[in-house]
């Protein structure tokens, strides 16, 4: 193909933070290093091995058996995009560093997936092998395939400057473009799991066609457009009410952040303030009335709408209802969680407003990570905050135990190309500014107005709260860095060559450095890491009268393998005054560290009835160990709770 392709990182014009080439940011300690290190030796095979498993749901043969035209479809119909985001993970690493024998195992698939596609562009196994008519049923997920291969598509290009995934991509979005462009009201409704608008406006960054923009457009408008259509599934599918005139988070907990990242994207590039209304107003929705302290989203394995009265349509893996948020029941999709990331991510590139920042850590220290054991081998679909061991009531994706195979296998390398990626997301640039959103060990060296900015960063992030920064080379003149106070650090202190400078705490915030920096300068940033005791807002009915205890970003739980024999985690209650220590964790939890304390016995329930007398607490207390959230259900046989009963001492 003869169209022109970047050679550098797109800037997009209405975004106040712009993204960083590739390899301007590498992890090279600590937390994130190490899992880096996980995923790429542990989880990476055990991806590899699940995408060539006939039991598993996601079944990467299938683009040799389309491209050979024998064979049938195993899996499920969003398997095709599932690989492409197995091959992102792939690509990323060969991005941290090259390895001759990875890259010629990308262009094998590469070849495979592309033999796969049809004479007119279009590419979705499921419906090539099955013998199924095109675009008759928004569940066949076509769009979703489409997508995340629009997306690793530019991101083979970008790392290798190779076109042969490329053009597949390339071709499969004009098909795309043919196909939408027409405004067809019988078409309006698929945009299920629309991972195609995110794919369309990095597919227009990366080669400028300004017809990809077009269509990307066109899928944000279709939504709400048409409720009539007998297609549409409505508040599932964010489909009842347009994108601009929306003021809820609503529907399935996938499709909508996917779709509002996408719009987000969108405004990057068109500056289009009602739809930048609009997805504020619904992040902010959903993130102060419907996520839980874990940064999950997506309560209910099976909801309603209750704005569909009196039809009451259910929705599933869904949103509920202001501050509904079960513990035991609760839904939080890895894949969810995630996506609430990716879409705060985007709104923190077009403000640099801190907050988006926060929900960003919360979700990568907590929900996301919890879907990965500790081993890197095995994976979690939904991400409970209370598992009741073997008297748990398994609903839709749950399951009493991590797998290495699965009859939906979208998370796991949801979670695998998040962690491969992460260092793109630990900084972003300014006019004569550099903003860090992101702590741990690592350097930066990129450009800033054509002069070299180069820093190293050294911490033990997130189980201390010391920060380094030294400054090996800077730009002449005044450059500005701002660094990111989390709203959860109740104290934090700044000092810049020794020289104090002062911190505002108490809601998310960067402060704002500016001076004229050179080799040698230090930043030295402290944040208050102990153990604190969080409630929930009253409305939030499940967490009344219970609280849950963080340290900075970390959500810590309590597992019952952690109390003493006869000791469940019915029987304990958390004092307001009760004291931890910090520890380093030992055996499974090693380089962790752990909660030592005393919690409160409660009175043992003796009646056979539903209901007692209050009964007073008793004076004894028992040794219990509080783990971080991520780390629970590594050990078999468990329960487990985020929220424990609060005690007011």
């Amino acid at each position: 193909m003869n169209m022109r392709v970047n050679e550098s990182i797109h800037v997009s014009p209405f975004s106040k933070l712009k993204r960083l080439d590739s390899d301007a940011v590498r992890w090279t300690d600590g937390f994130w290093a190490q899992k880096l290190t996980t995923v790429k030796n542990d989880s990476l095979p055990s991806v590899l091995a699940a995408l060539n498993d006939k039991s598993n749901a996601t079944y990467f043969p299938n683009f040799k058996n389309a491209g050979s035209g024998t064979g049938a479809f195993v899996g499920v119909d969003w398997s095709d995009g599932d690989c492409y985001k197995s091959l992102e993970t792939m690509i990323l690493f060969l991005d941290l560093e090259y390895d001759a024998a990875l890259d010629a195992q990308i262009d094998g698939m590469i070849s495979e997936i592309a033999s796969a596609q049809e004479d007119d562009g279009y590419i979705c196994t499921q419906i090539t092998l099955t013998g199924r008519p095109r675009w008759t049923n928004i569940h066949d997920h076509e769009l979703y395939n489409f997508g995340h291969l629009l997306t690793v598509g530019v991101l083979h290009h970008q790392v290798t400057k190779k076109t042969s995934l490329l053009n597949v991509a390339l071709r499969a979005a004009d098909y795309l473009y043919d196909t939408f462009s027409t405004r067809d009201p019988e078409l309006s409704a698929f945009c299920f799991n629309p991972s195609q608008i995110m794919g369309l406006v990095e597919l227009y960054r990366e080669t400028g066609e300004q017809r990809y923009l077009e269509l990307a457009k066109i899928y944000i408008d279709n939504r709400g457009s048409n409720p009539k259509n007998p297609r549409s599934d409505l508040d599932q599918t964010q489909d009842r009410v347009p994108v601009r005139a929306e003021t809820e988070a609503v529907g399935h907990a996938v499709t909508g952040p996917y779709l509002w990242a996408g719009a987000a994207d969108l405004v990057m590039e068109t500056n289009e303030q009602e739809l930048l209304d609009a997805i504020t107003r619904i992040w902010e929705d959903s993130t102060y009335r419907k996520m839980y302290i874990t940064g999950g989203i997506g309560a209910l394995h099976k909801g309603i709408a209750e704005r569909s009265n009196p039809d009451y349509e259910e929705i599933s893996e869904a949103y509920g209802r202001p501050f509904q948020l079960p513990n035991d029941s609760a839904y939080n999709e890895t894949c969810a969680n995630i996506s609430n990331a990716m879409w705060s991510w985007r709104l923190l590139q077009l403000t640099g407003d801190a907050r988006y920042a926060d929900v960003m850590e919360r979700v990568l220290f907590n929900s996301a990570l919890s879907a990965l054991s500790l081993d890197g081998e095995q994976f979690t679909y939904t991400n409970p905050l209370r598992f009741n061991g073997k008297d748990h009531m398994l609903i839709s994706n749950d399951s009493p135990v991590r797998w290495k195979t699965w009859r939906c296998y979208c998370c796991p390398p949801q979670i695998t190309r998040t962690i491969a990626g992460l260092h793109r997301w630990t900084y972003s640039t300014g006019e004569n500014a550099v903003w860090v959103h992101l702590y741990g060990a690592n350097t930066i060296n990129t450009d800033i107005n054509g002069a070299k900015l180069s820093m190293t960063q050294s911490s033990n992030y997130p189980w201390g709260g010391d920060i380094r920064f030294e400054v090996e080379a800077a730009p002449e003149g005044e450059l500005t860095i701002h660094l990111r106070i989390p709203g959860w650090t109740p104290t934090a202190s700044l000092t810049v060559n020794g020289d104090a400078i002062g911190v505002p705490v108490g809601s998310p915030n960067y402060v704002a450095v500016t001076r004229t920096w050179s080799a040698g300068d230090v930043i030295e940033l402290s944040f208050d890491t102990s153990p604190q005791v969080l409630t929930a807002r009253p409305e939030v009915e499940e967490a009344r009268s219970q609280a849950a205890v963080i340290c900075g970003p970390l959500v810590y739980c309590l597992e019952g393998a952690d109390l003493p024999d006869g000791t469940s985690i019915d029987d304990v209650v958390l004092r307001s005054d009760t004291q931890f220590e910090v520890q380093p964790g030992v055996g499974l939890f090693e380089g962790l560290r752990v909660l030592s304390t005393d919690l409160q016995l409660r009175s043992s329930w003796t009646s056979h009835e539903l209901y007692a007398p209050l009964a007073k607490l008793p004076a004894a207390t028992v040794k219990a160990t509080l783990i971080p959230y991520f780390a629970w259900n590594n050990r078999p046989d468990n329960t487990m709770s985020v929220w424990l009963p609060l005690q007011y001492g």
